[in-house]
């Protein structure tokens, strides 16, 4: 099965280089350079992930986006926003967007992210430990399913959904080494290979990283021990 990508930016070097990446991938790519053109696509089309431009010339990507819900609701939507519209983008994950990106993007994160959304709309909701409650609390970390926020000492960290569910997984299993294929597995509700596994955690565990850990490249929240396992310790 070929799944189909709509891409929309109105930067035509940035639309060529994303087709490029994701038909290397197999990935069937519909192009907007403006919104009106995007609406189009989206009336005739069923698309399995979106990637909009939160800024074009005759409209906003949210417009876009809450578009798209209406008529195809389980698309996955991953905003692509410059630095200076990340708390819109922010607001776009609070609307129900899968991921944003930053532009510019990282290939390997956005490869990552749209294997991701694919997945998710097929995945079945993850079993939860018998013993999760609504809130979770891990060392000074403190996330809350219901609301789906997340505070360290007391201050609000913004998560997209996929990097959320991978938290809250880590810290239901507190004190346990988690692989990547079951940590797909757990997040997800897929099995995925062991190589795409270990890209898509390793994709996703940096990310969080840089949101939650003071100091990323020392992480005292979020480890990795032996084999490649992710581990969340109370200690």
């Amino acid at each position: 099965m070929t799944h189909k990508i709509l891409v929309v930016d109105d930067e035509d070097t940035l639309r060529y280089f994303l087709r490029l990446h994701l038909e290397d991938k197999g990935y069937h790519v519909s192009e907007a350079a403006n919104g009106q053109t995007a609406l189009r696509l989206i009336a005739h089309n069923t698309f399995e992930v979106a990637l909009l431009d939160l800024q074009l010339a005759d409209m906003n990507g949210l417009e876009i986006m809450r578009h798209l819900r209406k008529i195809t609701p389980d698309t996955s939507v991953i905003i692509l926003t410059a630095y200076a519209t990340v708390d819109s983008a922010i607001e776009a994950l609070r609307q129900g967007a899968h991921d944003y990106l930053t532009k510019p993007y990282n290939t390997e994160e956005l490869l990552a992210s749209v294997a991701d959304g694919i997945a998710r709309r097929a995945a079945a909701p993850p079993p939860r430990p018998a013993d999760a409650g609504e809130v979770l609390a891990v060392q000074d970390i403190q996330l809350n399913r219901a609301s789906r926020q997340v505070l360290r000492a007391g201050e609000r960290i913004e998560l997209t959904p996929t990097e959320f569910d991978i938290l809250a997984t880590l810290m239901s299993y507190a004190n346990q080494a988690i692989d990547a294929m079951t940590l797909v597995r757990l997040v997800r509700g897929y099995e995925a290979s062991e190589t795409d596994a270990r890209a898509i955690a390793r994709v996703h565990i940096h990310r969080l990283r840089h949101k939650l850990e003071p100091d990323p490249a020392a992480p005292k929240y979020v480890t990795t021990v032996a084999g490649g396992r992710y581990l969340m310790s109370t200690r």
